[in-house]
C-alpha cells in the first residue's frame, strides 16, 4: 500500500507526514516563521481542515529535529528555513509524487467499483454538488508553471488537454449510452 495512504511518506526509513510535507514546500522558496505558515495551510483549506498549533507546532519540531529544518532568531521570532538535507529529502519525496498518485487513482477505482448503493447515492448528490459549486483545479496553473521554461509550460498545458479531452470522451459516451436507454 501507498505510504501516503497510510498517512505520511517515506523518506529512507523516516515517515514524513502530510502535514510536514506541505511545511517543507512552504520553505521550499524562503524562511518563514511559525504562524505564518499555519495562517497559510488554514488559509488555503479554508476552513475543511482545522489544523490547531498543538499538531501543526510538533510536526515543524520533529523536522527541525530530524535535520531537515533549521531555526533563526530575528527581532525575537523564529524563522524558519530548508537545510540541505530538508532540500535533498524535499526533492526525493516529489519524485515519489507520481507513484503516489498511481497508487491513489487505482484506490479510487476500487472504491467506485465495491461502493454500496447508499455511497453512491451521496456521491451522485456531490457530483451534483460539484457542477454548481465547482472546485477549481485548474486556477493555480499559473503559479504551478511559474519560472518553468515556455517549451515545457506547453508540453504540460498539452498533456493537461489529452487528459480532460479523454475524460470528456469518457463522459460523452456514457451519457450518449444513457440517452440511448430512454427513460
Amino acid at each position: 500500500m501507498s505510504t501516503m495512504m497510510r498517512g505520511g511518506l517515506i523518506h529512507g526509513r523516516k515517515v514524513v507526514s502530510p502535514l510536514q510535507f506541505l511545511v517543507l514546500m512552504q520553505l521550499s522558496e524562503e524562511p518563514k516563521y511559525g504562524y505564518e505558515m499555519l495562517k497559510v495551510l488554514r488559509d488555503e483549506f479554508e476552513g475543511l481542515w482545522d489544523l490547531k498549533t498543538g499538531t501543526f507546532y510538533p510536526a515543524l519540531k520533529s523536522l527541525e529535529s530530524r535535520g531537515f529544518v533549521e531555526t533563526e532568531l530575528r527581532d525575537q521570532t523564529e524563522f524558519y528555513s530548508l537545510t540541505e538535507k530538508g532540500t535533498t529529502l524535499l526533492s526525493s519525496l516529489g519524485g515519489r509524487m507520481e507513484t503516489e498518485y498511481r497508487v491513489t487513482d487505482k484506490y479510487f477505482k476500487t472504491l467506485m467499483k465495491w461502493m454500496p448503493l447508499s455511497v453512491k447515492r451521496r456521491l451522485i448528490e456531490m457530483i451534483g454538488f460539484m457542477a454548481s459549486n465547482p472546485i477549481d483545479i485548474y486556477g493555480d496553473l499559473p503559479k504551478l508553471l511559474k519560472g518553468v521554461p515556455s517549451e515545457k509550460k506547453k508540453e504540460v498545458l498539452e498533456n493537461l488537454l489529452v487528459i480532460i479531452r479523454r475524460n470528456l470522451s469518457q463522459v460523452e459516451a456514457v451519457y450518449q449510452g444513457v440517452l440511448e436507454e430512454g427513460p
